[in-house]
């Protein structure tokens, strides 16, 4: 009996001292979890000053080194020398030079017959009135901004449906029927006869329409690099004056337009690529962190440039001045590159909180061991 009760007295001991352990642990995890609960109501209640002290380390790790300084001037200067040694009326053909130039171009890849049909004079160049037409307004230096058929968007229709049946339209719909160059008459029943006749000679020979639509882009190869190039899409046909201005007086058409846009941008993938070569991680982050670097490099540059430019121009009051091209580009890079480091910093500002309020797994061993 004696021993019953000694084993059952040890039993209980050790009972007892579970228990104690198994509330010390539980009251140690409570401690931790009240812990844990104040330090994420304290976070929480202070959720502006930390939101606001992550914006300013976000800013911080993307704020412009002193070689990024260096690479933003020269790009700067890169190009704004881009802007004034290639202004719109610098690298032009004559239009003998932009005949000869596509005459080689197309001969050389084109059998000799469909040569003969793709390289003859398109209709919407003629200038010369018969003895029943007048007062065309049709001259060598205006025929470029008041015929449809030099538009670079219209002019894929209504150029194509001129050189099908030799007839001329003019910025107004104004259309016209020409022969050996020289326009005659009004085309009969203007634009919807002109298109009429299309669609009836192209359900008879298909193979008309596709040498048309060749020879309207030889054409437009043509015209593109000459001093009196093709004109900005639509602009004719909405201002025919403003059109006039911008190809006579400003040259400012699609060849200086895409030049400077293309050589803004190549100028852009220069410096990017040179800003690349200074990342190490060690000392710049992650990398996306880094391309803002490089994204802000290229917009300032780009803003400095435009601004320049714009000011130049308007002081001189030289239009030919202008970069179109390259304020196309600007703003293009302003737009990407704003949703560019808006997403960038959504996703560090995401991660940040949630390093901070959740933090990484929590371990309930921490302090029993």
């Amino acid at each position: 009996m004696k021993h019953k009760l000694q084993k059952i007295k040890e039993e209980s001991q050790g009972l007892c001292a579970d228990i104690v352990s198994d509330l010390y642990v539980s009251q140690k995890h409570l401690s931790q979890i009240g812990d844990e609960y104040h330090r994420v109501t304290e976070l929480s209640g202070q959720a502006a000053r930390i939101v606001d002290q992550i914006d300013m380390d976000f800013k911080i790790k993307t704020k412009l080194s002193k070689t990024d300084m260096l690479l933003l001037f020269l790009a700067t200067s890169v190009q704004c020398a881009r802007q004034y040694l290639l202004t719109n009326d610098k690298l032009r053909l004559t239009a003998h030079q932009g005949d000869l130039l596509m005459e080689h171009t197309v001969g050389a890849l084109l059998p000799p017959t469909v040569d003969s049909i793709l390289l003859q004079s398109v209709p919407y160049d003629a200038i010369t009135t018969g003895p029943h037409i007048s007062a065309t307004g049709l001259s060598g230096t205006t025929h470029r901004y008041r015929t449809l058929g030099h538009d670079p968007v219209l002019g894929w229709i209504f150029g194509t449906a001129n050189i099908m049946t030799n007839s001329l339209t003019k910025h107004d719909l104004e259309t016209y029927q020409v022969h050996n160059m020289t326009i005659i008459r009004h085309y009969p029943m203007g634009v919807p006869g002109m298109f009429e006749n299309v669609v009836g000679y192209t359900q008879k020979d298909p193979v008309l329409l596709a040498a048309a639509v060749a020879r309207q882009a030889i054409h437009f190869g043509s015209d593109y690099f000459t001093k009196q190039g093709l004109p900005v899409p639509l602009i004719a046909t909405v201002n025919n004056d403003l059109a006039k201005n911008m190809l006579t007086k400003w040259n400012v058409d699609m060849w200086a337009i895409s030049r400077g846009a293309v050589l803004s941008a190549l100028i852009n993938q220069l410096i990017a690529a040179i800003h690349r070569l200074f990342y190490r991680e060690d000392r710049d982050g992650s990398q996306k962190l880094y391309e803002i670097r490089t994204r802000k490099v290229l917009s300032y540059s780009n803003l400095l440039a435009t601004g320049s430019n714009v000011i130049v121009t308007a002081i001189t009051q030289d239009v030919r001045k202008l970069d179109v091209g390259g304020i196309l580009v600007t703003l293009a890079r302003i737009v990407s590159d704003y949703k560019f480091i808006h997403e960038i910093k959504k996703d560090f500002l995401k991660n940040e909180l949630y390093d901070r309020i959740v933090g990484s797994e929590y371990d309930f061993m921490k302090g029993l061991i």
